[in-house]
């Protein structure tokens, strides 16, 4: 398609989604902005302005600020092939997600691209669309995998925006690059590791110090996963605390299968659990949405408490263990740039190391009234909805 000069246009889609053309002007012969004008605007020297804009020490704060505003108003871009040829780096992270499905991985990516970005780093996003339990790093497959994502395309480095399985003792990763890991950690570099086992237990000593004793935990692995220490060691950690709890594995983590889950358990026949601790809070919110379509009320009938503190989890009232999605991905980055060996506030990530899982408590939980079974369920069923 051309335009009536014989210039092409590109077609292109809006926002509200009509077709438009996007025609090609005469161009014209626009100098990129270089370091050197930005030094010469900000009155310092090249070297000086280089080191403000990567953040590097040696640089007052009114100095820094001037580069700054400089490089801003002169629309300044570094190129990545300069600073690649320049400092021997390409600036360049890869951040692997298992999915992009996942609240959880997003939130931890989201934390680590405001640290890496402001250190002057570009974020390459590599969606392996995989389950989080296949990233062990005890397996060739994950030795495979640092290989097939760092040797050789030109990144400085992984971070894994995911839990990856280990088993106890010492790991080292073989790889060209370095790797950060939110979720756990891995010797090469200080990563945050999340206590799931300390969160289960958590939820075990709310549920039974309110009263409960007839308690089912709603697991979040895939059914004959091999790889499954995470919804293990929140299953175990429950378990210590709660040892009589009946264990129900649903198959993943999501909002489907906590409302499948939960509805089998209210259709059994037998007395319902007065508590359910849900792996994740997506199964609680499909949990909770079972309840509600049984006519049953939350935490007069059934307490139902969960893993995670998704963004959501304070509009549905619901109790659950925050293990600080956004705050992994700043401390694995902080781990990442102090392996690069990138300046990094210590007393941030001091503060940062000091993380722990922490059980939030709101409205979904409660001591418990009653046991109910599967005949008065559906009599109460029946009866609110003739109302």
């Amino acid at each position: 398609m051309t335009g009536l000069s014989g210039v092409p246009r590109i077609p292109v889609v809006s926002a509200n989604g009509r077709p438009e053309t996007l025609g090609r002007s005469q161009p014209k012969a626009l100098r990129r902005v270089t370091l050197a004008d930005v030094a010469r605007d900000a009155g310092v020297h090249k070297a000086t302005a280089s080191r403000a804009l990567r953040g590097l020490p040696g640089v007052d704060a009114g100095t820094r600020l001037r580069v700054l505003e400089s490089a801003r108003r002169l629309s300044f871009s570094a190129s990545a092939a300069a600073t690649a040829l320049a400092t021997g780096r390409s600036k360049t992270v890869g951040l692997v997600l298992p999915t992009l499905r996942s609240w959880y991985f997003s939130e931890v990516a989201a934390g680590a691209s405001e640290v890496l970005s402001s250190a002057g780093y570009r974020i390459e996003l590599v969606n392996l669309d995989v389950d989080s339990d296949f990233l062990d790093i005890d397996s060739p497959a994950f030795h495979d995998l640092m290989l097939e994502l760092g040797a050789g395309h030109g990144r400085d480095a992984l971070l894994f925006a995911g839990t990856i399985a280990r088993s106890e003792g010492e790991h080292q990763v073989t790889g060209a690059v370095p790797a950060a890991v939110a979720g756990t950690s891995i010797t090469q570099v200080r990563g945050l590791a999340v206590d799931n086992r300390s969160g289960g237990r958590l939820v075990g000593g709310h549920l039974a110090g309110l009263g409960h004793r007839r308690l089912t935990v709603i697991e979040g692995r895939s059914a004959g996963s091999d790889r499954a220490s995470v919804w293990q060691h929140r299953t175990q950690g429950f378990l210590e605390i709660c040892p009589d709890a009946d264990v129900l594995t649903a198959g993943d983590g999501d909002a489907a299968n906590g409302h499948r889950a939960m509805t089998h358990l209210i259709t059994a026949g037998g007395p319902l659990p007065t508590a359910v601790f849900c792996h994740t809070d997506e199964l609680a919110f499909g949990a909770l949405a079972a309840l509600r379509g049984a006519g049953l009320r939350c935490p007069e009938d059934v307490s139902v408490a969960a893993f995670d503190d998704h963004p959501m989890a304070r509009y549905w009232g619901l109790t659950t263990v925050s293990q600080h999605a956004h705050q992994q991905g700043v401390r694995a980055a902080a781990a990442l740039l102090e392996r690069l060996h990138v300046p990094v506030d210590p007393a941030e990530t001091a503060a940062l190391d000091a993380l722990r899982v922490k059980l939030v408590i709101r409205e979904t939980t409660a001591e418990p009234t009653h046991q109910l079974r599967g005949h008065q369920l559906r009599e109460r069923s029946i009866s609110r909805r003739s109302e």
